[in-house]
C-alpha cells in the first residue's frame, strides 16, 4: 500500500473516532454508565471482527490465521492501551460538551509527535512544526477560550488530556506491535483483549440500572463499528507505513 493512500485510511480512521462523542452522550442520557458503554463498545466490536474473520475462512480456503497463540496473547495485552482510551475519554464526557472533548481528545497530534521524536530520537521536521503550530491555535479558537476564557471543567480537562495520551499509546501500539499480522485479525485480538479487561474493571456496574451493556445495543453498535473496528483496522494498515507523528 502507497503512502498517500496510508494517510488517507488513519485520517478516515481518526475521523470515525471523532463520530462518539455524540453518541456517548446519547448514551449517558438513556440511563448506561461508563462500565455499560466502554464494555458494550468493546464487546460488540470483537464480535463484529471474529464474525468477519470466521466468514472469510468458511468462504475463501487461502484464507488463513496469521497470528500463533502467544501473538494472540501480546495483541490481546496490547487491547489494553484502547480500553484505557475508551474509559478516560468517556468520562472526560461526563464533565465536558463532545465537541471540546474531542477537541482535547486530538491533541494526541502533537503529543504524538513529542513521543515519536524521544523514542525513536528524531528530530521534529518543520512541516510537521508548523502543523503543530496551526492545530494549537485552531484548538484555541474552537474551544472559545479567548473570548470567554478558561472555563474549562479541570476533571474534564485533565481525564481529555489522558485520553489524548492514552490515545497516542494505541497509534504507536498498532504502528509497532505485530505488523505483520492480517490487520482486522491483530484488531480483533486487540479488541478481545480489550473487552476482557473491561469486564474485569467494570464487572460490578455491568448490570446495574434500568439497562445493562448487553442491552444497549441501539449504541453499542455504532460504538463498536466507529470505535472498535474501523480506527483499529485502518490504523493497522497505515500507521506501520507513515509513523504515529504523521
Amino acid at each position: 500500500m502507497n503512502r498517500k493512500l496510508s494517510v488517507l485510511i488513519v485520517l478516515l480512521g481518526g475521523v470515525s473516532f471523532g463520530v462518539l462523542s455524540t453518541i456517548v452522550k446519547k448514551s449517558y442520557d438513556v440511563g448506561m454508565n461508563l462500565g455499560q458503554i466502554s464494555t458494550s463498545q468493546a464487546f460488540l466490536g470483537a464480535v463484529l471482527l471474529w464474525i468477519f474473520i470466521f466468514y472469510k475462512k468458511v468462504s475463501d480456503k487461502n484464507y488463513k490465521i496469521e497470528f500463533k497463540s502467544k501473538e494472540a496473547m501480546i495483541l490481546m495485552f496490547s487491547g489494553i492501551s484502547t480500553a484505557c482510551t475508551s474509559i478516560v475519554y468517556y468520562k472526560s464526557l461526563q464533565y465536558l460538551s463532545a465537541s471540546m472533548a474531542i477537541l482535547l481528545l486530538f491533541q494526541f497530534t502533537w503529543i504524538g509527535n513529542i513521543i515519536e521524536c524521544v523514542l525513536e530520537r528524531k528530530k521534529l521536521e518543520m512541516k510537521k512544526f508548523i502543523s503543530l503550530i496551526i492545530l494549537i491555535v485552531g484548538t484555541l479558537l474552537a474551544s472559545n477560550v479567548l473570548i470567554d476564557g478558561f472555563n474549562i471543567n479541570p476533571i474534564g480537562l485533565v481525564f481529555g488530556l489522558l485520553s489524548a495520551l492514552s490515545y497516542c499509546v494505541f497509534m504507536y501500539v498498532n504502528g509497532k506491535v505485530i505488523t505483520y499480522v492480517n490487520p482486522i485479525q491483530r484488531s480483533a485480538c486487540m479488541i478481545t483483549g480489550a473487552t476482557i479487561f473491561l469486564v474485569i474493571v467494570f464487572f460490578k456496574s455491568l448490570f446495574v440500572g434500568n439497562i445493562s451493556f448487553l442491552s444497549g445495543f441501539e449504541y453499542g453498535i455504532p460504538l463498536a463499528f466507529f470505535g472498535n473496528v474501523i480506527p483499529p483496522v485502518f490504523f493497522s494498515m497505515g500507521v506501520p507505513i507513515i509513523g504515529i507523528g504523521l
